[in-house]
């Protein structure tokens, strides 16, 4: 299973190499020109070929993509120039910053990076040797600038050559984007209690003591050991206190991955840590006490002696671990289409993913992978995608991020609640991450949540009890 995804990521990493269109060129005179309502390009096309088709010329984005081609491959490039102005909202440029290695602080309050000017605009540079990508935020035009270059050698002299015939014709607006992260109001809420039938559910927010932004809305985990809470935030395992409704940093656990998507305690206070196809690792007293090869993504029942191997198949393994070792045993799910998550409590595994007819629902297994029973919504039909499952003796609890619900059923598995997040957590629009089981029996859950001003997506912290 592992060897099939390797190669199919293999054959993707393959493809991107390929021209972005394999029609057949303009005739080369030397010279050309491409204008845009928002830049023009004079450039050499005995150099660069360049696809009419391709470009994308609207009046609130334009984007060319031009291209040297092999020569020992023509199916092939040396380099690609993709130029884009976009007029938008400053997010993906904000997460671009991030994610290219810039402080926004330091970007936006001390100007603290050189820039280059190009076309008439001044632009950061990000250089790897295989990427080469100038971009900056215009913000009185509201425009958002990115020429990007994937390159086998980005110090070609053929690059500079391009960008001398490049013009950026944006025009100030009087734009003024929101606030930073820093400006914004972070994201706060009272809690709320829901009558259900019989049932009162409750939750709390918890705050933290210093706000989580994020950029990325659904690789975070949570996990506890009595009042200790492990957030993993993008690769960082973050350790907390939690005392009274809320959660105070202690401090950041090094790991040898900065990729680790999941994180879980069994019982006996182990942490493990898996995800992103590294090497599961198991921390004892916040020190990696054990690593295991060739385990996909592991959701581990709380005795800590054995867990589930999984992907996206229903072809999964059954782990059973001794101290540095494990064996494996196969655990084929075969009600199940496709998988989306799974996870492992006391007597069940739940296995989230999709029927025959591509519906969403809640395969609960017993510890031995025999179907006890199949959860669907109130019409038995799909849900949207569960992300964490538990049972209480009232029954079954779920949380559903793409529908934004907390749904309930019986013992039985019969339907009989959806609980809107707005309702329960007072957050609009929010991702449900992960949850994980406390010591008093309640739930621990993390959502990424849009702030109402729209200057950060927040990491936000709530206990669900009452199901």
């Amino acid at each position: 299973m592992k060897k099939c995804f390797a190669i199919i990521l293999a054959l993707v990493m393959l493809l991107s190499l390929v021209a972005c269109n394999s029609g057949t060129d303009k005739p080369s005179s030397g010279s050309a020109d491409i204008e845009t309502s928002m830049f023009t390009l004079s450039y050499d096309d005995s150099v660069w070929n360049y696809y009419e088709e391709d470009t994308q010329n609207e009046e609130d984005y334009c984007r060319v993509c031009l291209q040297i081609p092999d020569p020992e491959d023509p199916d092939y490039y040396l380099i690609n120039a993709d130029i884009s102005v976009s007029l938008e909202e400053p997010y993906d440029f904000r997460e671009d910053l991030v994610y290219y290695g810039f402080d926004q602080y330091e970007y936006a309050e001390n100007s603290s990076y050189e820039t280059t000017p190009i076309g008439g605009v001044d632009l950061l540079k990000y250089d790897d040797g295989d990427t080469l990508l100038y971009f900056n935020r215009i913000e009185n035009a509201g425009a958002t600038i990115s020429i990007d270059f994937d390159a086998q050698d980005t110090a070609d002299s053929r690059i500079e050559e391009l960008l001398k015939g490049l013009i950026i014709k944006v025009e100030d607006t009087g734009n003024e984007d929101g606030p930073w992260e820093w400006e914004g109001t972070p994201f706060s809420a009272s809690g709320a209690s829901i009558q259900t039938g019989s049932l009162t559910i409750d939750s709390k927010w918890i705050e933290l003591d210093e706000y989580i932004s994020t950029f990325e809305t659904f690789d975070h985990s949570v996990a506890a050991v009595d009042d200790t809470v492990y957030l993993l935030v993008e690769g960082e395992l973050r350790k907390y206190t939690l005392s009274d409704n809320k959660l105070t940093f202690v401090d950041t656990i090094e790991l040898p991955e900065d990729d680790y998507t999941s994180v879980e305690a069994t019982d006996d206070g182990v942490l493990w840590l898996s995800g992103s196809m590294n090497d599961i690792i198991c921390l004892k007293d916040e020190a990696v006490s054990a690593t295991h090869e060739d385990i996909y993504d592991l959701a581990m029942h709380p005795s800590g002696k054995w867990g589930v191997d999984y992907f996206t198949t229903n072809e999964c393994e059954k782990i059973t671990f001794n101290g540095s070792t494990y064996t494996s045993t196969e655990m084929v799910f075969s009600d199940v289409e496709s998988i989306m998550h799974l996870n492992v409590d006391e007597n069940n595994i739940y296995v989230c993913g999709t029927d025959a007819d591509s519906n969403h629902k809640v395969f609960v297994y017993d510890t031995d992978g025999k179907l006890q029973k199949t959860l669907s919504d109130a019409e038995g039909e799909s849900l949207g995608s569960i992300t964490f499952m538990a049972q209480s003796d009232n029954g079954y609890i779920g949380f559903d991020g793409n529908m934004r619900t907390v749904n309930l059923w019986d013992n039985d598995g019969k339907f009989v609640a959806e609980i809107d997040a707005d309702e329960l957590f007072g957050a609009s629009y929010p991702w449900f991450c992960n949850s994980a089981l406390l010591s008093d029996g309640s739930i621990i859950t993390i959502i990424t949540e849009d702030r109402a001003d729209k200057s950060a997506t927040e990491l936000v912290v709530f206990t669900v009890e009452g199901f």
